[in-house]
């Protein structure tokens, strides 16, 4: 049973990208009004189409923010990759714009899984940040944290890889085993504890088996009803993949998480292997399984027959 007003909106940050709209989503699903924070309106037709209000916005522009948080109780907060200060300055401005606008809890949506400091490995030392600043603020919050995205499936390179090669290659061990979620579970998650008032803990978001690469692929190609091979990628080609679609020294800070999890394997293990387990506002979350999962999204991935072979990301 929801706790809060269903007649005012809930605010969703970045929710024009591929986390953020499946927060939209998620909301609407429960009869929740959303109000969806975009850098630019005429980017975010898509979310129009949904019947939401999009309100304009950007983490370095604190006004924009205090605006948009305006009338808002509750918000679904999550701070784009980037340069270590850039994060600090944005987390400290949605945090701002939330005490100045009286918000009553925020359910703060980090980007992947953690690891208690002290840690040197810079994705994990962003979430200790910003995790330390929505703390510090006083600001009533719970955190959702994934294992590892399915998601990464569907990028064009992985998607034309697994259809036309029969071969899925990401840059982790075989032998690691991984609980998969999904960005649309760990976005069902968040609402879920939103709705039902949860404005404390750190919420684990992880798929229902801890699988390693050879038990993945072979549910990869029961969905999708072919065989799949696996395939680590050495990490110095990753790199070197990442710089060429993203721009030279990327993927230096991509690939530094998965050289961790490479040289820390019980870690790894810790953070990523095992399965979901009921929890305080989460006791009747039921994670998707992998197979259940490329059956939802089995369209997608044939659609790789129309992505250009030269095209990476």
């Amino acid at each position: 049973m929801s706790t809060i007003d269903q007649s005012q909106p809930i605010l969703i940050y970045l929710a024009a990208g591929v986390q953020g709209s499946a927060v939209v989503r998620a909301a609407l699903r429960r009869g929740l009004k959303v109000r969806a924070l975009v850098r630019d309106r005429r980017r975010a037709s898509a979310l129009s189409g949904l019947g939401v209000e999009l309100a304009e916005g950007n983490l370095s522009d604190p006004a924009s923010l205090r605006a948009a948080s305006a009338g808002i109780a509750h918000a679904v907060l999550q701070i784009p990759i980037g340069s270590r200060e850039d994060m600090r300055i944005q987390a400290g401005n949605a945090v701002s714009a939330s005490l100045a606008c009286g918000l009553k809890s925020v359910v703060l949506k980090l980007a992947s899984a953690s690891r208690q400091p002290p840690c040197e490995e810079p994705s994990f030392v962003a979430n200790a940040m910003i995790e330390e600043v929505v703390r510090a603020s006083g600001l009533p919050f719970s955190i959702v944290r994934p294992t590892m995205y399915l998601d990464n499936l569907l990028k064009p390179s992985a998607r034309m890889d697994i259809v036309r090669h029969g071969v899925f290659a990401p840059p982790i061990a075989e032998s690691q085993r991984i609980a998969w979620t999904s960005v649309d579970d760990c976005a069902r998650a968040a609402v879920t504890l939103l709705e039902r008032g949860i404005s404390s803990g750190d919420h684990r978001i992880a798929g229902p088996e801890g699988v390693d690469g050879n038990e993945l692929v072979a549910r990869i190609g029961v969905g999708l009803g072919h065989n799949i091979a696996y395939r680590q990628q050495p990490l110095d080609e990753f790199e070197r993949d990442v710089d060429a679609a993203m721009g030279p020294g990327t993927g230096r800070r991509v690939a530094s998480k998965f050289r961790f999890f490479a040289s820390h394997p019980d870690e790894a293990d810790a953070m990523l292997a095992t399965p979901f387990k009921p929890q305080a506002g989460l006791e009747d979350f039921r994670p998707t399984g992998i197979e259940e999962w490329v059956r939802q999204h089995r369209a997608r991935f044939f659609d790789a027959e129309q992505v250009p072979s030269g095209e990476r990301g």
